[in-house]
């Protein structure tokens, strides 16, 4: 058995899924469709062809893992590639997905969740899929919005595999379906049908929203404090990104409009990294802060205190990249 090409630098996470096509139209299925390619963190099967493909630069997409009474619905979020394959006559499904299964562990991917034909139908797997794969995002949806409805009917030789790597620059989740070829369309009988979809850990843009100083003045009346998130660093610095210059003058703002606040500046940053480290980042990023205010905006120092106190009161999970981004924020904390 000869494995299909896979990159050994796949460092995103994918969750796979299969889909089959009820069109039938001679040569649909035997070139790639035009403007697209293989994702280049993971191969196709050799042989297949391209059929549907799609991307979403940052999404949710819903995913498998093992559970004590079965597979557990799971939300990872982060850039989004969807592609869709037929495999070449002759291949079964079971042979293609052993593949795709050798080639993910060797990269150095842990299984979340697997089942064959039988456990799939047990866990009701394809059920579960089906209710996403409408939501795909693809390059043509006005065609493949017509019948991804119908791609997921019981047929035999359905599997499924959800694997993820983690990495520095974040999990990679791949998870890949996998069902036999349509018997009642003579092109793709005996092509088993892939769904690829890969989701790459992303970072959300930050300071595309500003809080205006009205918010943040009722925000320090009401709780005592608020969390922003327009206060932007480069990874590891504490030197202040232009962009958040909105943000520094509704901060400003706020304290001008009331003269008799004074307020804590709070460094936080997430969970990644030594502890000791985090705090003196935190502390300087807090600094920073206050510089600016003071020094650029004309806010008097003795009104405002730089603190940090690294990732030890998170505002979300550190376990995924979404929780962490919450986590890294500049706090202003009445006095």
């Amino acid at each position: 058995m000869s494995y299909p090409v896979h990159r050994n630098a796949l460092t995103a996470c994918a969750l796979a899924l299969i889909l089959s096509s009820p069109l039938a139209q001679a040569g649909k299925y035997d070139a790639d469709r035009p403007g697209g390619a293989d994702h280049p963190l993971l191969s196709r099967y050799a042989g297949s062809t391209l059929y549907l493909h799609g991307e979403e630069s940052y999404a949710s997409a819903r995913t498998l893992v093992a559970g004590k009474n079965g597979p557990v619905e799971k939300t990872v979020e982060g850039k989004i590639s969807n592609r869709m394959y037929f495999g070449p006559k002759g291949r079964g499904s079971l042979e293609i997905f052993r593949n795709y299964q050798a080639a993910l562990r060797g990269a150095g991917f842990d299984t979340l969740y697997e089942c064959e034909a039988a456990q799939c139908e047990k866990d009701r797997t394809q059920s579960k899929i089906v209710r996403w794969a409408q939501g795909a995002q693809w390059a043509d949806n006005g065609q493949s919005d017509a019948y991804v409805i119908r791609l997921f009917e019981y047929k035999p030789g359905f599997h499924y595999i959800h694997a993820r790597k983690d990495a520095p620059a974040g999990a990679v989740d791949v998870q890949i379906a996998l069902r036999t070829g349509e018997e009642s369309d003579a092109n793709v009988q005996g092509r088993a049908q892939q769904f690829m979809q890969v989701i790459e850990a992303a970072r959300v843009e930050q300071g595309n929203v500003t809080v205006d100083a009205s918010a943040i003045g009722a925000a320090l009346r009401k709780d005592g404090r608020i969390a922003l998130y327009g206060i932007l660093f480069d990874t590891n610095k504490a030197v202040i990104k232009p962009e958040s210059k909105d943000t520094l003058e509704q901060m400003a703002k706020s304290l001008k409009n009331d003269p008799g606040v004074n307020v804590f500046i709070v460094g936080h940053t997430d969970n990644q990294g030594a502890v000791d480290a985090n705090l003196a980042l935190s502390r300087k990023r807090a600094q920073a802060v206050v510089e600016a205010l003071s020094g650029q905006y004309g806010i008097a120092p003795a009104r405002m205190q730089p603190h940090g106190v690294a990732n030890l009161a998170p505002a979300a999970n550190n376990a995924d990249d979404t929780g962490r981004a919450r986590n890294r924020r500049v706090e202003m904390v009445v006095r």
